[in-house]
């Protein structure tokens, strides 16, 4: 990787408006984290995370916006499963705070309810608030948002979505409950992914995946590397490696950017001298 190249070609300024590949349909968090990141996008909802990646990939957007992980139920596994997958950069992200309501048609009360439907990661959240309520069957959707619109075209005054306040004004739902999740500090992270790798100004993180090689103190002798330039490791996790038995590829977020000369000569050496290394980004968050 050339990332003298890449930061000489880097343009100045992130832009304003771009086509955005979202998981889901209107008023979901994606949306609103890609709203925090653009000031006019178009966006196109795709129906899974893996079909936001194969847009970026096949240059039908140039951006997507997905969530990676969350202050409550920790990182998005069906993400991850698909950065190994897919090839793209990170080039911005951005925290949003998740305020779960439960929402159902009009006139439903809560004595009626039944069925709840939700994303898994929405349902792991309010799980406290849930087994309040045991004579309620909880139903797995593709999407917070996707799930209000359901009540909405359902009709049934017997289902309940939990999603955000937002799609209660998008689909004329009632709000039934306020602040369902577990905890009132409930944030989640997106990353802004492209084809192409950019770097812009202010760029001070990195996103790295790389497999160590089988030995001991492998993975401490890294750590020491990066110890050596002073550099922050903010995240480090690891996960199998598709197709392999026992095999893992480590996740890391860092404080810094590849503008730094030091930095991007360790990002080299380590190109060099791994079979499995991916450089996912450099960028900052806003």
């Amino acid at each position: 990787m050339n990332f003298q190249a890449i930061l000489s070609s880097a343009p100045t300024r992130f832009p304003d408006q771009a086509p955005v590949a979202c998981q889901g349909v209107e008023g979901a968090y994606s949306q609103q984290a890609c709203l925090q990141i653009f000031r006019a996008p178009s966006i196109t909802y795709c129906p899974t995370f893996e079909s936001v990646f194969t847009a970026i990939e096949n240059g039908e957007c140039r951006y997507g916006v997905l969530p990676i992980e969350n202050s409550l139920a920790g990182s998005v596994n069906s993400v991850y499963a698909q950065m190994f997958l897919h090839r793209f950069h990170i080039v911005r992200s951005t925290t949003l705070r998740i305020d779960h309501t439960l929402l159902a048609l009009p006139g439903t009360r809560m004595d009626q309810v039944r069925d709840v439907y939700s994303h898994e990661q929405a349902i792991h959240q309010c799980s406290v608030y849930l087994a309040q309520h045991p004579e309620w069957r909880v139903n797995v959707c593709s999407n917070t948002a996707a799930a209000a619109r359901m009540i909405r075209e359902s009709g049934r005054p017997d289902a309940a979505a939990i999603s955000s306040v937002r799609c209660a004004g998008l689909y004329d739902l009632n709000v039934l409950a306020t602040d369902v999740q577990n905890n009132p500090h409930n944030h989640t992270r997106f990353i802004c992914i492209s084809k192409a790798p950019e770097i812009y100004p202010g760029a001070d993180r990195t996103s790295l995946m790389l497999a160590l090689p089988d030995k001991p103190g492998a993975l401490y002798h890294l750590l020491g590397r990066f110890n050596e330039l002073g550099i922050n490791l903010t995240k480090l996790e690891s996960r199998p490696i598709p197709g392999t038995d026992f095999e893992y590829m480590f996740y890391f977020d860092l404080d810094a950017s590849v503008s730094s000369p030091a930095f991007a000569g360790l990002l080299q050496e380590l190109d060099a001298e791994l079979n499995r290394f991916t450089w996912l980004g450099s960028y900052s968050a806003v």
